[in-house]
């Protein structure tokens, strides 16, 4: 009698080995699915953890100018508030020019129509690479998206009104500018940087011929400042640019509180 082997041509398998077989195969594949499926899912997250450090700086550099701005506009609301008080006592008739002169001696700034830049770089990778939908916080989905599309392009409108209007208010409305206390370009020429050398070496000034307030009272004392301080028009010119300011102000602090709300809503998910 013949025997047939497993190994022999006219051998027939049996339904129990073709199971057995389809099984190992489902097995394989399947544990290569999850293996890949565990590969691409460990990418992600190591994206997406490069992603939120690098939204935490944006966050943390957007913070560190808002307060910067912030602070600075403080000391310039001071200053723009006394030159509103001064002007309205001159128009009420109740002190004269040269008191307007002396009270505006005093003023250490005005508005300088400081804008905001922000940093929306992160972002936008994100949304083009299709990273922004692995984001599972749905409120701190929602919050970036109304950080850097809503609130991001109201700054940049925003932006463009403020430096037209700062310009146009000191280029043609009130041309009595008066030097700051701290002036940038004093701060580069005193340092020691490359700039700073090359400047002293090519001029003949080692220090300041007069002092800033000397400055001030020259440029105050002068016929044109004293037109300017007598024209009603003036008055309403800087209370225009006063609602500028506070409207650029509020929208500043308005993003401040989105900024913390987002830097805290992304170190809980970190």
């Amino acid at each position: 009698m013949e025997v047939h082997h497993s190994h022999h041509p006219g051998y027939l398998k049996k339904w129990s080995e073709y199971f057995l077989e389809f099984l190992m195969l489902f097995i394989a594949v399947t544990l290569g699915f999850f293996a890949e499926n565990y590969r691409e899912h460990q990418i992600i997250q190591h994206k997406m953890e490069e992603n939120y450090q690098a939204l935490s700086e944006n966050l943390r550099q957007d913070s560190i100018s808002l307060q910067r701005l912030l602070e600075d506009n403080v000391q310039e609301r001071e200053g723009i508030l006394s030159l509103l008080d001064l002007l309205y006592l001159f128009q009420d008739k109740k002190i004269g020019t040269d008191s307007v002169k002396s009270g505006m001696l005093k003023i250490q700034r005005l508005p300088s129509y400081q804008t905001l830049f922000m940093d929306n770089s992160t972002f936008k990778n994100m949304q083009s690479s299709g990273m922004l939908g692995y984001v599972a916080d749905k409120e701190f989905r929602k919050g970036l998206s109304f950080y850097y599309e809503v609130i991001f392009k109201k700054l940049i409108d925003n932006n463009v009104l403020y430096d037209q209007d700062g310009k146009n208010f000191y280029t043609e409305q009130f041309q009595v500018i008066l030097p700051p206390a701290n002036r940038e370009l004093d701060s580069i020429i005193g340092s020691n940087t490359n700039l700073a050398r090359s400047f002293k070496s090519n001029s003949q000034l080692s220090e300041p011929y007069r002092s800033v307030r000397d400055n001030k009272k020259f440029i105050l004392n002068h016929p044109f400042s004293k037109n300017l301080i007598e024209n009603p028009k003036t008055l309403f010119y800087v209370e225009a640019f006063y609602q500028r300011f506070l409207v650029y102000n509020y929208l500043l602090i308005t993003i401040q509180e989105e900024n913390r709300k987002l830097a805290l809503m992304l170190h809980n998910i970190k």
